[in-house]
């Protein structure tokens, strides 16, 4: 007589996923006010002026609003405001030597326009900012980061 065992094969469980920094809620803060009488939480970037089409500005994130050094990028809610045209505005980390070919927000003349925005920053914890077609005010306010890891 023959006597047949039938082997029963269990896979390994997959492996854990990769898990992905966290994202960290901040009380709103102003960061960025370019209009005269432009007020931020801590004074800095206040009342700059109208932006420049084209011209970079270079916005610090970390070591402000409880931002800490080694967060990877930042949840902020930009607006543009008062434009003298048509144009589009770009967030991206200033390590970067050129912006994108990409808009984070779109606008026309004379609008208020707001967006949520999350941005990578750079190793220093900056992020630039650029119009493309009209000069502009922006505001930025911080809502929130995500950290290294």
């Amino acid at each position: 007589a023959v006597t047949l065992q039938r082997a029963i094969f269990t896979p390994p469980p997959p492996p854990p996923p990769p898990t992905a920094p966290s994202y960290r809620p901040v009380s709103p803060k102003r960061l960025l006010d370019t209009r005269t009488g432009g007020q931020t939480h801590d004074t800095r970037y206040a009342g700059i002026g109208l932006q420049q089409p084209g011209t970079r500005l270079e916005l610090p994130i970390t070591g402000r609003a409880n931002i800490p050094t080694g967060a990877t990028a930042a949840v902020l809610n930009i607006t543009v405001t008062g434009p003298t045209g048509n144009g589009y505005l770009t967030a991206w980390p200033c390590d970067t030597p050129t912006p994108p070919n990409a808009s984070n927000l779109n606008f026309t003349t004379g609008q208020t326009i707001p967006n949520l925005v999350i941005a990578p920053l750079s190793p220093t914890g900056t992020i630039c900012l650029q119009t493309s077609d009209a000069a502009t005010h922006l505001i930025a306010d911080i809502n929130g980061y995500y950290p290294a890891g």
